[in-house]
């Protein structure tokens, strides 16, 4: 049973953040990752989302993620629109969910994400606890959130349960003037 739930974690985390690219999505903090530093000592966290677009978020000397410049009112904007996509999925109200998500998302296919989260809302009672939401890229129609997150999953036939926690960058973009979630990048923490 313990397995079955692993890998319903494995699936909730990754649902929105199956890259269409060659490249993994999940950094494993290898060589190769691009943590080398930069310039001011910042660490960069990337992930290649495609060949000319990387997501991901720098920290400082401290560990601290480094926020974007991003407008008062935009901030405003994109974090309701965060807070609306972990409140959904929280929910587990598909409809709800799915609201949240762009039509032509970057990151995954929106019909089977849609297939594969009715199953797991169904199986699994699942929540996302998040923290440290941060702004770490911003353009006027892309724009990138960090956080950290704690997923709790419980069997929804037993008193099963397993936790994961990490930190995610949720990507979003503009579509009708509303901000959606186009893609999503997950790190888990060993």
């Amino acid at each position: 049973m313990m397995k079955k739930m692993i890998i319903a974690v494995g699936l909730i985390l990754t649902l929105a953040a199956c890259s269409n690219s060659e490249e993994p999505s999940v950094n494993g903090n290898t060589v190769e990752d691009g943590n080398a530093s930069n310039e001011n000592n910042a660490v960069d966290h990337g992930i290649k989302e495609n060949k000319d677009e990387k997501v991901g978020f720098t920290v400082d000397d401290e560990g601290n993620v480094i926020e974007a410049d991003v407008p008062e009112e935009k901030a405003s904007e994109l974090l309701a629109a965060y807070d609306e996509y972990i409140a959904a999925f929280n929910s587990e109200d598909i409809d709800r969910y799915m609201e949240t998500i762009a039509q032509e998302p970057d990151g995954f296919d929106r019909e089977e994400d849609k297939a594969a989260l009715a199953q797991a809302f169904e199986a699994f009672d699942s929540k996302y606890e998040t923290n440290d939401e941060t702004i770490v890229k911003y353009e006027e129609s892309r724009a990138e959130v960090f956080a950290t997150l704690n997923v709790k999953m419980k069997d929804a036939k037993s008193s099963d349960a397993i936790e994961q926690s990490g930190r995610q960058v949720v990507v979003f973009k503009k579509e009708n003037d509303e901000w959606k979630v186009t893609s999503v990048h997950f790190i888990g923490n060993q």
